[in-house]
Protein backbone atom coordinates (compact mmCIF):
# COMPACT_ATOMS: atom_id res chain seq x y z
CA UNK A 1 0.00 0.00 0.00
CA UNK A 2 2.64 2.31 0.35
CA UNK A 3 4.37 1.54 -2.92
CA UNK A 4 1.07 2.38 -4.36
CA UNK A 5 0.57 5.49 -2.50
CA UNK A 6 3.92 6.83 -3.41
CA UNK A 7 3.11 5.90 -7.38
CA UNK A 8 0.24 7.79 -6.76
CA UNK A 9 1.64 10.63 -5.69
CA UNK A 10 4.71 11.08 -8.29
CA UNK A 11 1.78 10.43 -11.27
CA UNK A 12 -0.46 13.07 -9.62
CA UNK A 13 2.17 15.85 -11.00
CA UNK A 14 3.22 17.76 -7.96
CA UNK A 15 0.04 17.21 -6.21
CA UNK A 16 1.22 15.96 -3.36
CA UNK A 17 3.98 18.22 -2.89
CA UNK A 18 3.55 21.61 -0.39
CA UNK A 19 3.97 24.76 -2.43
CA UNK A 20 2.74 28.01 -2.73
CA UNK A 21 0.14 27.97 -4.61
CA UNK A 22 1.36 31.20 -5.73
CA UNK A 23 4.46 29.88 -7.40
CA UNK A 24 8.52 30.74 -7.07
CA UNK A 25 7.91 33.10 -9.97
CA UNK A 26 8.54 36.68 -8.74
CA UNK A 27 9.53 34.95 -5.08
CA UNK A 28 12.52 35.14 -3.29
CA UNK A 29 12.53 31.37 -3.08
CA UNK A 30 14.78 28.45 -3.47
CA UNK A 31 14.22 26.73 -7.00
CA UNK A 32 16.99 23.85 -5.82
CA UNK A 33 14.85 22.97 -3.36
CA UNK A 34 11.33 23.34 -5.10
CA UNK A 35 9.19 20.09 -5.78
CA UNK A 36 10.22 20.50 -9.61
CA UNK A 37 13.94 19.75 -8.42
CA UNK A 38 13.03 17.15 -6.37
CA UNK A 39 10.65 15.37 -9.35
CA UNK A 40 13.46 16.16 -12.26
CA UNK A 41 16.46 15.69 -10.02
CA UNK A 42 18.14 19.09 -10.49
CA UNK A 43 22.27 19.03 -11.04
CA UNK A 44 23.96 21.34 -8.96
CA UNK A 45 23.34 24.77 -10.38
CA UNK A 46 25.57 26.70 -12.49
CA UNK A 47 25.56 30.51 -12.18
CA UNK A 48 26.56 33.24 -14.33
CA UNK A 49 26.03 36.69 -13.01
CA UNK A 50 21.99 36.87 -12.36
CA UNK A 51 21.19 33.27 -14.19
CA UNK A 52 20.93 29.91 -13.30
CA UNK A 53 21.07 26.49 -15.01
CA UNK A 54 20.01 23.14 -13.70
CA UNK A 55 20.64 19.69 -15.95
CA UNK A 56 17.49 17.85 -15.45
CA UNK A 57 17.03 13.58 -15.42
CA UNK A 58 15.31 13.96 -19.00
CA UNK A 59 18.55 15.76 -20.51
CA UNK A 60 16.88 19.01 -20.42
CA UNK A 61 18.17 22.04 -18.61
CA UNK A 62 16.12 24.14 -16.21
CA UNK A 63 16.67 28.09 -16.10
CA UNK A 64 16.26 30.60 -13.93
CA UNK A 65 16.44 34.26 -13.29
CA UNK A 66 17.12 36.93 -10.25
CA UNK A 67 17.17 40.59 -10.40
CA UNK A 68 20.22 42.22 -10.04
CA UNK A 69 22.68 38.96 -10.15
CA UNK A 70 21.61 38.76 -6.34
CA UNK A 71 21.08 35.36 -4.77
CA UNK A 72 18.25 36.48 -2.80
CA UNK A 73 16.90 38.89 -5.81
CA UNK A 74 13.15 37.98 -6.96
CA UNK A 75 12.60 35.21 -9.85
CA UNK A 76 12.38 37.36 -12.88
CA UNK A 77 12.39 34.37 -15.16
CA UNK A 78 11.72 30.82 -15.33
CA UNK A 79 12.81 28.47 -18.27
CA UNK A 80 13.13 25.24 -19.55
CA UNK A 81 15.75 24.81 -22.38
CA UNK A 82 15.30 21.91 -24.41
CA UNK A 83 18.37 21.03 -27.20
CA UNK A 84 17.21 20.66 -31.15
CA UNK A 85 18.94 17.86 -31.46
CA UNK A 86 17.27 15.26 -29.27
CA UNK A 87 13.66 16.99 -28.16
CA UNK A 88 10.92 14.94 -27.14
CA UNK A 89 7.90 17.10 -27.71
CA UNK A 90 5.74 14.87 -24.97
CA UNK A 91 7.98 15.03 -22.22
CA UNK A 92 9.03 18.59 -22.90
CA UNK A 93 5.30 19.58 -22.48
CA UNK A 94 4.92 17.70 -19.84
CA UNK A 95 8.27 18.91 -17.89
CA UNK A 96 7.00 22.46 -18.94
CA UNK A 97 3.74 22.05 -17.86
CA UNK A 98 5.16 21.06 -14.26
CA UNK A 99 7.66 24.33 -14.28
CA UNK A 100 4.43 26.22 -15.03
CA UNK A 101 2.98 24.40 -11.50
CA UNK A 102 6.53 25.43 -9.67
CA UNK A 103 6.66 29.03 -11.09
CA UNK A 104 2.99 30.16 -11.01
CA UNK A 105 0.93 27.53 -9.09
CA UNK A 106 -0.77 25.90 -12.14
CA UNK A 107 -0.65 24.85 -15.77
CA UNK A 108 -1.38 28.42 -17.94
CA UNK A 109 0.01 26.89 -21.21
CA UNK A 110 -1.13 23.68 -21.65
CA UNK A 111 -0.62 24.16 -25.42
CA UNK A 112 2.57 22.30 -27.65
CA UNK A 113 5.76 23.41 -27.60
CA UNK A 114 6.92 22.97 -31.14
CA UNK A 115 6.22 26.56 -31.66
CA UNK A 116 9.33 27.39 -29.77
CA UNK A 117 11.67 24.61 -31.61
CA UNK A 118 13.42 26.43 -34.06
CA UNK A 119 12.23 29.79 -33.25
CA UNK A 120 14.46 32.69 -34.44
CA UNK A 121 12.85 35.37 -32.32
CA UNK A 122 11.01 35.86 -28.75
CA UNK A 123 7.29 34.67 -29.61
CA UNK A 124 4.74 35.63 -27.03
CA UNK A 125 2.55 31.95 -26.26
CA UNK A 126 0.84 33.71 -23.53
CA UNK A 127 -0.12 37.52 -22.10
CA UNK A 128 -1.11 37.92 -18.19
CA UNK A 129 -1.34 34.56 -17.27
CA UNK A 130 -1.28 34.93 -13.57
CA UNK A 131 -1.11 37.84 -11.31
CA UNK A 132 2.79 37.40 -10.59
CA UNK A 133 3.36 36.72 -14.61
CA UNK A 134 3.57 38.90 -17.24
CA UNK A 135 4.14 36.16 -20.03
CA UNK A 136 4.55 33.13 -21.28
CA UNK A 137 7.16 33.00 -24.31
CA UNK A 138 10.06 31.39 -26.40
CA UNK A 139 13.03 31.77 -26.30
CA UNK A 140 16.29 30.84 -28.26
CA UNK A 141 20.25 30.83 -27.28
CA UNK A 142 22.56 28.68 -29.65
CA UNK A 143 21.03 25.05 -30.42
CA UNK A 144 18.51 25.53 -27.69
CA UNK A 145 15.06 26.65 -27.58
CA UNK A 146 13.52 27.66 -24.62
CA UNK A 147 9.49 28.03 -23.22
CA UNK A 148 9.59 30.27 -20.49
CA UNK A 149 7.46 32.33 -18.06
CA UNK A 150 8.28 36.11 -17.50
CA UNK A 151 7.79 37.26 -14.11
CA UNK A 152 5.59 40.81 -13.43
CA UNK A 153 7.75 42.23 -10.69
CA UNK A 154 5.11 45.21 -10.54
CA UNK A 155 2.96 42.87 -8.46
CA UNK A 156 3.44 41.96 -4.86
CA UNK A 157 5.66 38.86 -3.86
CA UNK A 158 3.77 35.81 -4.10
CA UNK A 159 2.66 34.45 -0.46
CA UNK A 160 2.26 30.92 1.31
CA UNK A 161 -1.07 29.51 0.13
CA UNK A 162 -2.25 25.77 0.61
CA UNK A 163 -0.60 22.57 -0.95
CA UNK A 164 -1.90 21.70 -4.27
CA UNK A 165 -3.42 18.48 -2.77
CA UNK A 166 -6.09 21.27 -0.58
CA UNK A 167 -7.83 22.35 -3.67
CA UNK A 168 -11.14 21.30 -5.03
CA UNK A 169 -10.74 18.33 -7.26
CA UNK A 170 -12.22 20.50 -10.02
CA UNK A 171 -9.32 22.29 -9.48
CA UNK A 172 -6.44 19.85 -9.92
CA UNK A 173 -8.23 17.78 -13.18
CA UNK A 174 -10.74 19.70 -14.56
CA UNK A 175 -14.56 17.68 -14.71
CA UNK A 176 -17.26 18.46 -17.19
CA UNK A 177 -15.65 18.98 -20.80
CA UNK A 178 -13.91 22.16 -22.27
CA UNK A 179 -14.50 25.61 -21.36
CA UNK A 180 -17.08 27.51 -23.27
CA UNK A 181 -17.86 31.07 -23.38
CA UNK A 182 -21.50 31.97 -24.33
CA UNK A 183 -21.59 35.97 -24.29
CA UNK A 184 -20.11 38.87 -22.51
CA UNK A 185 -21.93 42.09 -21.97
CA UNK A 186 -21.17 45.22 -19.33
CA UNK A 187 -24.29 45.16 -16.89
CA UNK A 188 -23.86 48.83 -15.34
CA UNK A 189 -21.35 51.37 -13.83
CA UNK A 190 -21.63 52.26 -9.97
CA UNK A 191 -20.09 55.62 -9.08
CA UNK A 192 -20.92 58.47 -6.58
CA UNK A 193 -23.09 60.00 -8.91
CA UNK A 194 -25.24 56.95 -9.82
CA UNK A 195 -25.86 53.93 -11.34
CA UNK A 196 -25.63 54.30 -15.00
CA UNK A 197 -25.33 51.93 -18.22
CA UNK A 198 -22.33 53.98 -19.27
CA UNK A 199 -19.00 54.93 -18.12
CA UNK A 200 -19.75 58.92 -16.96
CA UNK A 201 -16.58 61.11 -17.79
CA UNK A 202 -14.56 62.43 -15.23
CA UNK A 203 -15.68 60.16 -12.39
CA UNK A 204 -14.32 56.78 -10.44
CA UNK A 205 -17.31 53.89 -11.44
CA UNK A 206 -16.99 50.62 -10.34
CA UNK A 207 -18.21 48.83 -14.13
CA UNK A 208 -19.72 45.02 -14.09
CA UNK A 209 -18.95 42.87 -17.10
CA UNK A 210 -21.09 39.45 -17.07
CA UNK A 211 -19.75 36.38 -19.13
CA UNK A 212 -22.10 33.89 -19.04
CA UNK A 213 -20.56 30.21 -19.58
CA UNK A 214 -21.60 26.77 -20.14
CA UNK A 215 -22.16 24.51 -17.05
CA UNK A 216 -18.44 22.63 -17.27
CA UNK A 217 -17.08 22.66 -13.77
CA UNK A 218 -14.25 24.92 -14.40
CA UNK A 219 -13.85 28.06 -12.39
CA UNK A 220 -11.12 30.80 -13.23
CA UNK A 221 -7.91 30.78 -11.29
CA UNK A 222 -6.83 34.35 -13.03
CA UNK A 223 -7.85 37.22 -15.01
CA UNK A 224 -6.22 40.65 -16.38
CA UNK A 225 -8.05 43.35 -18.20
CA UNK A 226 -6.38 45.94 -20.52
CA UNK A 227 -8.10 48.82 -22.25
CA UNK A 228 -8.27 50.79 -25.64
CA UNK A 229 -9.86 54.23 -25.29
CA UNK A 230 -12.23 55.55 -28.22
CA UNK A 231 -12.32 59.40 -28.94
CA UNK A 232 -13.49 61.72 -31.36
CA UNK A 233 -11.16 65.26 -32.34
CA UNK A 234 -14.11 67.59 -34.31
CA UNK A 235 -15.14 64.68 -37.36
CA UNK A 236 -12.09 62.59 -37.12
CA UNK A 237 -12.13 59.69 -34.81
CA UNK A 238 -9.21 57.66 -32.84
CA UNK A 239 -8.16 54.69 -30.79
CA UNK A 240 -5.35 54.93 -28.23
CA UNK A 241 -4.33 51.67 -26.01
CA UNK A 242 -4.21 52.64 -22.15
CA UNK A 243 -1.05 51.90 -20.03
CA UNK A 244 -1.18 49.22 -17.31
CA UNK A 245 -3.96 46.93 -16.22
CA UNK A 246 -6.22 44.90 -14.19
CA UNK A 247 -5.98 42.03 -12.19
CA UNK A 248 -7.54 39.03 -10.20
CA UNK A 249 -5.64 35.86 -9.43
CA UNK A 250 -7.94 33.18 -7.16
CA UNK A 251 -4.87 32.83 -4.83
CA UNK A 252 -4.68 36.47 -4.11
CA UNK A 253 -3.63 39.30 -5.36
CA UNK A 254 -4.95 42.25 -7.91
CA UNK A 255 -7.45 44.70 -7.77
CA UNK A 256 -10.71 43.10 -9.67
CA UNK A 257 -13.67 42.18 -7.37
CA UNK A 258 -14.98 38.82 -8.57
CA UNK A 259 -18.11 36.54 -8.59
CA UNK A 260 -18.63 33.17 -9.89
CA UNK A 261 -21.29 30.86 -10.68
CA UNK A 262 -21.94 27.64 -12.33
CA UNK A 263 -22.68 29.63 -15.40
CA UNK A 264 -22.03 33.17 -14.52
CA UNK A 265 -18.22 35.21 -13.57
CA UNK A 266 -18.62 38.64 -13.04
CA UNK A 267 -15.51 40.68 -13.34
CA UNK A 268 -16.42 44.36 -11.78
CA UNK A 269 -13.60 46.81 -12.98
CA UNK A 270 -11.92 49.88 -11.42
CA UNK A 271 -12.61 52.57 -14.24
CA UNK A 272 -11.51 56.30 -14.57
CA UNK A 273 -11.75 58.24 -18.20
CA UNK A 274 -10.58 61.50 -17.29
CA UNK A 275 -12.66 64.38 -19.16
CA UNK A 276 -10.27 66.38 -21.67
CA UNK A 277 -11.42 69.72 -23.46
CA UNK A 278 -9.45 68.79 -26.61
CA UNK A 279 -11.49 65.59 -27.18
CA UNK A 280 -14.43 63.29 -26.59
CA UNK A 281 -14.63 60.00 -25.47
CA UNK A 282 -16.77 57.62 -26.76
CA UNK A 283 -15.96 54.45 -25.33
CA UNK A 284 -13.40 52.22 -23.44
CA UNK A 285 -13.19 48.62 -24.81
CA UNK A 286 -11.79 46.05 -22.18
CA UNK A 287 -9.82 43.52 -23.47
CA UNK A 288 -9.92 40.29 -21.03
CA UNK A 289 -7.67 37.45 -20.98
CA UNK A 290 -9.12 34.58 -18.39
CA UNK A 291 -7.37 31.71 -17.48
CA UNK A 292 -8.96 28.48 -16.25
CA UNK A 293 -8.36 25.55 -13.80
CA UNK A 294 -7.87 23.18 -16.77
CA UNK A 295 -5.22 25.13 -17.93
CA UNK A 296 -7.15 27.12 -20.96
CA UNK A 297 -7.38 30.55 -21.68
CA UNK A 298 -9.73 32.62 -23.30
CA UNK A 299 -10.05 36.44 -25.10
CA UNK A 300 -12.62 38.65 -24.44
CA UNK A 301 -13.50 42.00 -25.78
CA UNK A 302 -16.09 44.26 -24.90
CA UNK A 303 -17.05 47.44 -25.73
CA UNK A 304 -18.65 50.58 -23.15
CA UNK A 305 -20.31 54.12 -23.65
CA UNK A 306 -18.92 56.10 -22.35
CA UNK A 307 -20.56 59.90 -21.84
Amino acid sequence: MRQLARLICALSLLACASASAAGLLGSRGSFYNSAFCSQYACSEPYRSGENWSYTLNTGDRAFIQREYGDPQGRISLMALFVSEAAFDADVDRQTFQNLQRSAIGFVAYSGKLEPCYGAVQTRLLLSYPASNASAVVCLRTGDAAAAALVADLSAPEPYAAPSYDKLPLNAQAGVGGPVKLLRWYFTGCTSARSTTAFLPVGIPARCTLQVDTADTGHTVISASFEYELEYRVGAASFKVTVPGRDSYARNGGGNIVTAQTSTTLRFTLPLNVRARPDRRYTAINAIGTLVFDDGSSKRVYEPLAVR
